[in-house]
């Protein structure tokens, strides 16, 4: 059953007055979803790829001339597929778009089918969306960093922001009496060492390591205490998706036996369900063999870790099992059909 207001009852939601809407750009029927995203993302730092997918399908119907309900919903499924036909891993904008279409599709519901009532009611709210991505991520940071106990050691890789303001919200309960071992990524130099001052800015006193001694360090040392990795989407059966090598450190991480938590916000659930690592749905040449030129990975490589090498999610509502994933996904999409 939808409830009275769509907004509130999607993934993430945050309670909140009319928000303060971002400039709309000239109304044009040539709208180019893909420039308006890639902006969004250059703009804010703080917007994850689901919300600003969303916040450029709001920019795309405030261009678009006011039709039928059955060619708005036309128009924003084109430009999604669009959108995520610009990327390499589609499926953080999967999350966005479908969490949007489902809230769109509520809205016109509300609003007795009135395309006008809901984009002005979008108007008004165009906010609301990366106002929640925010809230979510403190939202996580106070949901988890408590498991950080003063003196623990926490290993961690990547660049999540979700992971990192869990950890900044620890080091002023616990003035920085905890360690994190930081799994550096040689071919993303500049990230590594942006994430690592930043982590010592806080006062965390942080070890550098690199991928080939995560073994080592977990297994032979016993130096790590518990792992915290974020996610580009967290899937319907509870695995992630998430920067290439997770999944290798989620099984050193169960082989040692040490807890291997997730942080992510709840707009990141997608309603995809992996079987392996063939299966993420999208294709991506991480074998490169070749006899002339070095190989090189890709960039943006991801791999998927089941939800059985998780030990829980932690997310703005809290801290749950995989399974949570798959309830609130049937919550909210189940309107879709009602």
């Amino acid at each position: 059953m939808a409830s009275a207001d769509p907004a509130s009852s999607a993934p993430g939601s945050l309670a909140a007055a009319e928000l303060p809407i971002r400039r709309a750009p000239t109304p044009s029927t040539d709208f180019d979803i893909v420039s308006t995203y890639r902006n969004l993302l250059a703009s804010d730092p703080d917007l994850t790829k689901p919300v600003a997918a969303i916040e450029s399908l709001i920019a795309l119907l405030n261009t678009v001339p006011s039709t039928t309900v059955y060619e708005t919903l036309d128009t924003v499924k084109l430009h999604s597929d669009r959108l995520k036909a610009s990327v390499a891993n589609p499926v953080p904008l999967t999350a966005g778009t479908d969490l949007f279409l489902q809230y769109l599709v509520s809205s016109l519901k509300q609003q007795d089918g009135s395309f006008d009532a809901v984009r002005q009611h979008l108007l008004r709210n165009g906010r609301l969306f990366a106002a929640r991505a925010i809230a979510a991520r403190n939202g996580v940071a106070e949901a988890g960093w408590r498991f950080v106990g003063e003196g623990k050691c926490v290993l961690t890789h990547g660049a999540s922001r979700s992971v990192t303001g869990l950890l900044g919200r620890a080091a002023k309960s616990l003035s920085g009496k905890f360690k994190v071992v930081y799994v550096r990524d040689e071919t993303r130099v500049q990230e590594s060492d942006r994430v690592v001052k930043e982590l010592r800015q806080m006062g965390i006193p942080v070890a550098e390591i690199p991928e080939s001694s995560v073994a080592h360090v977990m297994g032979l040392l016993r130096r790590v205490h518990m792992v915290f990795v974020g996610a580009e989407a967290v899937t319907q059966n509870g695995g992630i998706i998430c920067r290439i090598g997770t999944y290798q450190i989620a099984q050193l991480a169960s082989k040692a036996k040490i807890p291997f938590y997730v942080a992510a916000e709840t707009h990141k659930f997608s309603r995809k369900f992996p079987l392996d690592q063939r299966d993420i749905g999208f294709k991506q040449e991480v074998l490169d063999f070749s006899t002339d030129a070095a190989s090189k990975r890709p960039v943006d490589a991801v791999d998927y870790t089941p939800p059985e090498l998780i030990t829980n999610l932690v997310t703005e509502n809290g801290v749950h099992l995989p399974g949570y994933v798959f309830e609130q996904l049937l919550d909210i999409y189940g309107s879709l059909n009602g």
